[in-house]
């Protein structure tokens, strides 16, 4: 029996849930994790403990290499097509500074179990070869251009200013010889000049070996299955012979830091209005769990929400320091912990630690006291968030504690103790005021700190500009052109060397798995809307919802909370009053409430509501984000959610919030006020610049796409808030007005998520009985009214829907392309839409091999929006745009017009990565419910998805045909497509010639916000 080779070290139920087992090889060393998570998907994590002590980039080196064929399957990419015939969509991997992990979902164990010792074969025996060095590290093209993969990627990023802040704080707070401060990722010179192929090869030698190998699966997944796929994986790590003995990475002692810094950095942006400040400590060790969870308690104290000590007197205030803190904690050998300071106005930078070191003294030497009844609810709402996250998101959670397990754990019991944050968070409960003020002093007062300033400059940005187009030149003027043209074909021919095509018998030798066998999440779903399907069960009379007044859905799922969500119709809100969404959204959030004939201020409500609420949300559309619209954006959206016990306060709340908040002019101010200064940050992205600015362009000014985006709220809010000085009653009666006309019962809908038979028998009549003010009418007809899709706002004009603009801020380009497309979720070519972008965007697809592959592009992408009514291309993170919009468009045309001819096994496992990402859907409960709601909105059977699934397995080439000359020639054709990119200011001319050439013409503007 294979399992007589592992060694159980552990096993128990996380939470007295779910069952997690850790086993180590005898034969190997490798230590394995099982955690049997319930849920269709399958996860896993191989992680590697790397450590190193220069900006070579090595670990992040490797993460690329990986991926570039093994010895046994020597074809670049073929673990990717192996595992999109898995029911995965790809691979990935992320290099932290101590280790590297490399990760795989699957829908079902069957196709994880197919795909386990490919991958394995991937991460211990790489060919690692020259040429896939070559293009996935760095090279020289015949341009004079630097470029590569890991180039492409750390260029984007290098100089913003949060990476500079980040990468000086780590240079301060781990001095001397420590791995923690390097740029694991790679610094540009150091991979233009330092890193090399054979370092590389070294480095994997070292590192990447069995007994340095982490192996983290969670999922329904049996342990005896896993251990006979590893039989044979093992028996030929064996037959590799001896390894040289090893020394596990970060067991040396940590250098200590001896006193406190204080650095003033810069960092290029147009924009020099805010800067930001990271401020922190070193922190306790990573086995010391009690401390560890003692020091989040703390932190969540002097920050979460505004009533919080840092917050109320740096962020809520008329002058604010900043518009949000925030806190991380890395959970080092020596951990460290540091506070970050968003948006801070450049003028008063230097003073942001002076104000803090004052506020934490006043609470350190007792001249504020602790408020112990808001500690003991941050550590009583701490809990429910522990099991929250094992509840949505089991998966990554679990597979955070196994890697910290696996990186630093000193006794068998580490793991236990680990995961058992509970046990931690209930002897805190029990610590008196002067447990906490010890251990404030022992970590903030008494020990040193590092603080980095970075402020903004544009001078630096222009200087940057200049100098890397002098490099350039130089580079090109040293090399000549004879070696130039030799880099080209070097560049080439490793092309062609990676360019291998698997065997189709290896493909095909891998069975696509069998959908019948994948769990799903079971969701019983309730209505009391004439126009709405219902489900039929004994227990629905514990929550008769035909009683309630509004319009509702109720779904039934295994849950220990209740989430409310209220939706509020946006599309009878005239333009007047739409720009004020944003502000009405977050001012009930923060504000007083009307509770009887006591209002109640806005800082006990905070108080209160975080006594009872472990999570709120307020966006427009589902899923959407401070000014960035979700999916189905004229909805605006408003959740709650609450342990199950404290359901009748979540529905109370939610009453509170939207009808009996009481808006005032000092609210407002401060809302407006962060929400300002944190379109300041966004500008900073090109990704976000260029989003915003496609919103701008294809959407009217009726369309919720084209009010809440940065662009726009930027110019609005300036007003806004001037009038608020000057005339606050004017902005108040707008959104009084506004908020009456977007929660009046008649444009309402209410969702319920939670299990029924965790609640009591409960009166859903006295439950929402008094829920609508009695000034409104209710409605004598219970329906869904959908809101209008964001296509029927839809614009375009040649002229102004192609523009460019340039961000000193950002290195890299980024371009989002889009044509019109299906706008009907029922519609017959969704099925086939699908698989066709998936056949030319899937790992190892044409676009990864001809974009990314070549380095063009770090990032590509492309996909259809039902509710927008179009098609999209995007490329972001380029170092190459003009080649890799040639490179998309070539690709795309040729498989329109049928030069290049669609590959069956290609086809399927496209249609299996489809497949996956339907199933992904509905990962945990909470996102079966949310799907089972969605399709309301989608104008679809519950069934959607389930339909899909077999609409899919059906595709064919003809589909894909039909649909490629019937959608994508639009896509690259000028007069029918909309094109905005976001690139360096030094930039902005080649692209604008090099589009040119494809009949773009790109006009260009400034970004004045």
């Amino acid at each position: 029996m294979a399992e007589k080779n592992y060694q159980l070290l552990s096993s128990f139920r996380i939470n007295n849930q779910i069952p997690i087992h850790k086993y180590k090889s005898k034969l190997t060393g490798v230590i394995l994790y099982i955690a049997e998570v319930d849920g269709p998907l399958v996860n896993g994590y191989f992680c590697l403990a790397t450590e190193a002590h220069d900006d070579d980039g090595l670990p992040h080196t490797l993460e690329h290499l990986v991926f570039m064929g093994s010895k046994t399957y020597p074809y670049k990419g073929v673990l990717d097509l192996i595992a999109n015939r898995c029911f995965a969509q790809g691979t990935n991997a992320w290099t932290d500074t101590d280790h590297t992990c490399y990760t795989v979902t699957t829908a079902g164990s069957e196709g994880f179990l197919n795909l386990l010792n490919v991958y394995l074969d991937h991460v211990l025996y790489p060919t690692l070869t020259e040429s896939s060095y070559i293009t996935e590290v760095h090279h020289i093209t015949n341009d004079g251009d630097d470029a590569g993969v890991v180039y492409c990627e750390m260029q984007a990023r290098e100089n913003t200013g949060e990476s500079r802040a980040r990468l000086a704080f780590a240079r301060d707070m781990y001095p001397g010889h420590c791995g923690y401060k390097s740029e694991t990722g790679g610094i540009l010179e150091n991979l233009r000049s330092s890193t090399s192929h054979q370092k590389v090869c070294d480095y994997h030698r070292s590192f990447y070996r069995p007994d340095n190998l982490g192996l983290i699966i969670t999922g329904q997944i049996k342990p005896q299955d896993v251990f006979q796929k590893l039989e044979s994986f093992e028996k030929r790590i064996l037959q590799m012979g001896k390894l040289p003995t090893f020394d596990r990475p970060w067991q040396s002692p940590v250098p200590p830091i001896s006193s406190s810094v204080y650095r003033n950095i810069q960092f290029p942006n147009d924009d020099d209005s805010v800067g930001l400040v990271i401020h922190g400590w070193r922190g306790c060790s990573a086995n010391d769990y009690h401390n560890m969870v003692a020091i989040g308690i703390l932190f969540k104290y002097l920050t979460d929400t505004p009533v919080a000590p840092l917050q109320r007197d740096m962020v809520e205030i008329d002058e604010p320091y900043c518009n949000d803190i925030g806190f991380g904690f890395h959970e080092n050998s020596e951990s460290c912990i540091h506070l970050h300071f968003k948006n801070v106005p450049t003028g008063v930078l230097n003073d942001v630690k002076p104000k803090m070191d004052e506020i934490i003294n006043k609470i350190a030497t007792g001249q504020e006291p602790i408020d112990m009844t808001r500690l003991q609810s941050i550590i009583s709402t701490s809990i429910l968030e522990y099991e929250d996250s094992l509840e949505d998101s089991p998966h990554n959670a679990i597979a955070g504690y196994c890697i910290a397990d696996f990186l630093y754990s000193k006794s068998i019991d580490d793991l236990r103790k680990k995961v058992d944050e509970i046990e931690y968070l209930d002897k805190l409960k029990k610590e008196p005021t002067q447990f906490w003020l010890n251990f404030m002093n022992k970590y903030l007062i008494s020990s040193p700190s590092v603080t980095i300033v970075a402020q903004p400059s544009k001078d630096l940005g222009k200087q940057m500009t200049t100098n890397e187009k002098q490099r350039v030149e130089k580079q090109i003027k040293e090399l000549g052109s004879d070696r130039l043209e030799k880099l080209g074909a070097r560049l080439d021919k490793a092309v062609d060397d990676n360019d291998v095509d698997p065997p189709d018998d290896l493909i095909r030798s891998f069975d696509v798995p069998n959908i019948e066998s994948i769990n799903f999440h079971p969701v019983l779903t309730f209505s009391n809307c004439e126009n709405m399907d219902s489900d039929t069960a004994d227990i629905a009379t514990k929550f008769n919802i035909s009683e309630v007044p509004l319009p509702m859905q109720l779904d039934c799922i295994r849950t220990r909370f209740f989430t409310v969500s209220l939706l509020g119709n946006t599309s009878i809100i005239g333009t007047e009053l739409k720009p004020y969404l944003s502000l009405l959204l977050e001012v009930i959030f923060e504000s007083p409430v009307l509770r009887g004939e006591e209002v109640i201020p806005y800082e006990e409500v905070i108080k209160q509501l975080h006594d009872d609420i472990i999570s709120m949300d307020q966006t427009l559309g589902f899923n959407g984000s401070r000014l960035g619209c979700g999916s189905f954006a004229q909805a605006a959206v408003i959740t709650l959610k609450a342990d199950a016990a404290k359901y009748d306060r979540c529905v109370k709340w939610m009453h509170e919030l939207v009808y009996r908040s009481q808006i005032t002019a000092e609210r407002l101010k401060s809302v407006g006020t962060k929400i300002k200064k944190d379109i300041a940050r966004m500008k900073r992205s090109g990704g976000k610049v260029a989003q915003a600015l496609m919103k701008d362009v294809i959407f009217n000014k009726e369309c919720n796409q084209y009010q809440y985006n940065m662009i726009r709220q930027s110019k609005f809010l300036k007003e806004v808030l001037t009038d608020i000085n000057t005339a606050p009653a004017i902005v108040i009666e707008k959104l009084e007005k506004l908020r009456r006309i977007l929660f009046d019962p008649s444009n309402v809908f209410i969702h319920i998520t939670c299990d029924l038979h965790r609640l009591p028998k409960i009166s859903v009549a006295s439950l929402f009985s008094n829920f609508v003010p009695s000034s409104f009418s209710i409605p004598s007809e219970k329906r869904l009214i959908v809101p209008e899709y964001s296509s029927k706002y839809r614009t375009f004009s040649p002229t102004l829907s192609n523009i460019i603009v340039g961000v000193s801020s950002v290195e890299s380009s980024f371009l989002i392309q889009n044509s019109p497309c299906v706008n009907d979720y029922n519609h017959p070519d969704c099925a086939p839409l699908m698989v066709f972008i998936e056949y030319l965007i899937a790992l190892e697809g044409p676009m990864w091999r001809q974009i990314r592959g070549l380095g063009l592009s770090y990032h590509y992408s492309m996909h259809y929006s039902v509710e927008h009514g179009l098609l999209y291309l995007k490329l972001f993170k380029s170092t190459q745009l003009v080649n890799a919009y040639r490179e998309a468009k070539t690709i795309v045309e040729s498989y329109v017009d049928g030069r290049s001819e669609f590959d069956e096994v290609q086809i399927e496992s496209a249609k299996s990565s489809v497949i996956f990402e339907i199933i992904e859907r509905e990962e945990t409960a909470s996102s079966a419910a949310e799907e089972s709601f969605l399709t309301r909105f989608m104008k679809v059977p519950r069934s959607y998805n389930r339909t899909m699934l077999k609409r899919l397995s059906s595709v064919t080439v003809e589909d894909l045909k039909r649909v490629g000359k019937a959608y994508f020639p639009s896509l690259f054709d000028c007069q029918r497509s909309s094109c905005v990119v976001c690139c360096n200011p030094g930039k902005v001319e080649e692209i604008q010639k090099g589009l040119l050439t494809y009949g773009r013409k790109l006009k260009g503007i400034t970004l004045n916000l």
